[in-house]
Order: C-alpha cells, then sequence, then structure tokens
C-alpha cells in the first residue's frame, strides 16, 4: 500500500470516527473527542512512522491530534436543524435534513484537511534530512490549519462562559502547543528548539492576557475566538520572520491592520446594551 493510499485511509477512519461521536449522548462525547484524538496520533504514527526521528516524534503529530480534537468539540456548534436559509423557510423534514448535509460537508472537510495534514507532515520529514521544494508551500498549508485549529479550540473556550481564570489557562495551554511546531518548523535543520520554546511562551502569554478581556467582553464566542486567532496570527507571522532573520515592513503592516479590523469588526458587532 502506497503512503498516499495509507493518507486517504487514515483521514476516512478518522473523520468517519469523529462523526460517530455526534451520534452519542452530550455527555460522553468529550471523551469520545479524546478517544479519537488518540486515534489519530496512532495511524499518524502508523503512515509516517519510516521517516520519524528525534523531536518528531511530539512536534509532527501535535496538528494532527489537535486539529482532530478541535474539530471534535467545534461539530457541537453545527445546528441540529436550519428552520430557514436564503430567506426561505423549511419544513421539520427539510429543516433537519439540510442540517444532516451540513454535518457531512462539515467532515468530508475535515478528512481532507487532514489528508493535507499527513502531507505536511510528510514534507516536514523528509525536509529535515534533505531540500525539498514543496516545503515553503506545505509551511504556508501548515499555518492556515494551524489558525483553523486555534479558532476552534478558542470558540469553544470562550462559550463556556467560565471565569478568566479557567479560560485564560486553556488558551495558553492551547496556544503553546499549537505555536512550538509551527515555530520549529522554520528551520528543520538547524538547532532552534531554545528559540522556539521561547517565542512559544511570548505568544501564549499575550493570546492568554487577550482572552482575560474578552472574558469580560459580551461578544459572541466564535467572533471571540476569531479575535483571539487574530492575534495568534500577527504574533506567529511575525515571530517566524524574525527566527528566519527577515522581518519585512510590510508584513508588519499587515498583520497590524488585519488584528485591527477584526477588533473594529468585533466591537462593531457586540450588543453592549444586552438581551
Amino acid at each position: 500500500m502506497s503512503k498516499r493510499t495509507r493518507f486517504i485511509l487514515v483521514s476516512g477512519i478518522v473523520a468517519f470516527c469523529l462523526w460517530l461521536t455526534t451520534t452519542a449522548q452530550v455527555d460522553y462525547r468529550f471523551g469520545l473527542y479524546l478517544a479519537v484524538a488518540a486515534l489519530s496520533y496512532v495511524l499518524s504514527i502508523w503512515v509516517l512512522f519510516d521517516d520519524l526521528k528525534g523531536i518528531e516524534w511530539l512536534t509532527l503529530m501535535v496538528l494532527p491530534v489537535m486539529f482532530t480534537l478541535g474539530c471534535g468539540l467545534f461539530a457541537n456548534f453545527l445546528p441540529a436543524a436550519i428552520p430557514r436559509m436564503f430567506g426561505m423557510a423549511f419544513q421539520l423534514e427539510t429543516s433537519l435534513l439540510m442540517a444532516g448535509v451540513l454535518k457531512i460537508v462539515y467532515f468530508v472537510l475535515y478528512a481532507l484537511a487532514m489528508y493535507g495534514i499527513l502531507l505536511i507532515e510528510n514534507i516536514f520529514s523528509v525536509a529535515s534530512i534533505r531540500t525539498i521544494q514543496l516545503f515553503r508551500a506545505a509551511r504556508s498549508v501548515n499555518f492556515i490549519l494551524t489558525l483553523v485549529a486555534s479558532l476552534f479550540f478558542y470558540t469553544v473556550a470562550l462559550s463556556l462562559k467560565m471565569p478568566f481564570w479557567w479560560i485564560a489557562p486553556m488558551v495558553f495551554v492551547v496556544s503553546l502547543i499549537l505555536s512550538f511546531p509551527s515555530f520549529w518548523s522554520v528551520d528543520l535543520k538547524g538547532d532552534i528548539l531554545h528559540d522556539a520554546g521561547r517565542f512559544s511562551l511570548v505568544v501564549s502569554w499575550v493570546t492568554a492576557t487577550a482572552s482575560i478581556a474578552l472574558s469580560f467582553w459580551p461578544i459572541k464566542a466564535f467572533m471571540g475566538g476569531l479575535m483571539l486567532t487574530a492575534i495568534l496570527y500577527s504574533l506567529l507571522g511575525i515571530l517566524e520572520q524574525r527566527l528566519s532573520s527577515r522581518v519585512y515592513l510590510e508584513s508588519l503592516l499587515e498583520y497590524g491592520v488585519t488584528v485591527m479590523i477584526i477588533f473594529v469588526i468585533g466591537f462593531l458587532t457586540t450588543s453592549w446594551v444586552g438581551g
């Protein structure tokens, strides 16, 4: 069996298992999400085993596991029924069918993303030995999927409506886990583990501090998650350039403007009068 075939097989198996968790009772779902995330770790090791070495046993497994867990948690936000769309009202059977179709599309997209993640991790593993042309493209896709995974987790954390002393540690841990492999992938052949660790702590601390402010902000969970993701996006982008010793003014402006736009949208879409 070729490696690409195994990638497809693993992506399909994990996506199917993740879909099955949505049919379970709510009280059992978190444990099932953890089980499917653990399954994604085992299966990812199976398909990448021949090329894994050293710290790659940890760094290359972070995104498959975290993306799977985040996707499972975020699936709870999928509607059980869609009564109307584009101004059209649907009957009960149709609204349930539409919600079912949306759920299927969601997990199909997860399977495609998981396949892409496995391809990325395979490229990273090979790139640590020899130069490979797809490395830059793989890093770009890895960056995007890291942000998507962070959006899932941040949204779920804010939706819990817990005190800030619970939200901040959750955001800190998630940011730390997701940012370290991203920094590590900047130079797979160099010794940047120490710098990657330091930068990850900085990113996590800033993002967690922002989550404290948002925990007092009467904002929708998804919008708050998007704002935290924008902060992560800018910090990862700037510090990754710093690690590669190539910091561009245009990029700094781009990251700053992006964060400002997201925060302005968040401010304008927040109901400050309640209700």
